[in-house]
């Protein structure tokens, strides 16, 4: 067999199933809750609920070794069922290389963000699947050792997915590492208005904001600025 085809059998072997929870070095896995006890992306989240959904998104982000922002933040008049129909949401970063992983194919980079990198996450609650327009979150950065700073467009998980395959897998094989790789990310966040970019942040410490817009079930959900700090080796 050759390399390639090892990476993405490496690929699809190293990601656990959708009923497993992710596993990342150094980070203990949080147990993915049972079908009943998990948030429903297409109901409404109630006013005594929304603590819990915080605290399922925090150990989500967690769960994959990133680091959540120093506080939450909301869309109003999104949702119905909560108090000013406010959608919860937590956004995250992780410093590259990421993941690690003990898999190792010569030649082969099988980091999705790599060293120098930073990935930002957005992580709402209670929103229904993606339509069609998936932009709209954006994350402004400063790397305040270097001095140097961005705006990124975020989007949507789908396309990290692709990001996250070298480009030396065949083409025939490519569904199947990105089917895997789905699964691994399902495990522990939901999918509706999730978004996630890569930045070339370079090392240092860097602060982020991230914000912008989420269209669920064709209303635009505008969620406030939140704030974090990433260090990057």
């Amino acid at each position: 067999m050759s390399a390639v085809a090892t990476c993405s059998v490496a690929l699809a072997l190293a990601a656990p199933t959708s009923g497993a929870a992710p596993t990342v070095p150094g980070v203990t896995p949080v147990p993915p809750a049972a079908a009943s006890e998990r948030p429903t992306q297409t109901g409404t989240a109630a006013p005594g609920d929304l603590f819990g959904v915080y605290n399922t998104a925090i150990d989500g982000l967690r769960a994959f070794g990133m680091q959540p922002f120093l506080y939450p933040t909301a869309a109003p008049f999104c949702l119905g069922g909560t108090s000013l129909g406010l959608a919860p949401a937590v956004a995250g970063a992780v410093p590259g290389p990421w993941p690690k992983t003990s898999i190792t194919i010569p030649g082969l980079d099988l980091a999705a963000v790599k060293a120098g990198q930073t990935m930002f996450t957005f992580v709402p609650y209670g929103l229904g699947q993606d339509g069609s327009d998936t932009t709209g979150m954006q994350v402004a950065w400063m790397n305040v050792t270097s001095g140097r700073g961005g705006l990124a467009a975020m989007g949507p998980l789908s396309t990290v997915f692709g990001a996250m395959i070298p480009a030396e897998v065949p083409a025939a094989l490519r569904p199947m590492a990105e089917r895997a790789i789905q699964n691994f990310f399902v495990a522990a966040l939901p999918m509706g208005g999730v978004r996630a970019v890569p930045v070339d942040t370079g090392q240092g410490t860097v602060l982020a904001a991230v914000f912008g817009t989420v269209e669920n079930g064709g209303k635009s959900c505008f969620f406030l600025p939140t704030v974090g700090i990433t260090e990057v080796p």
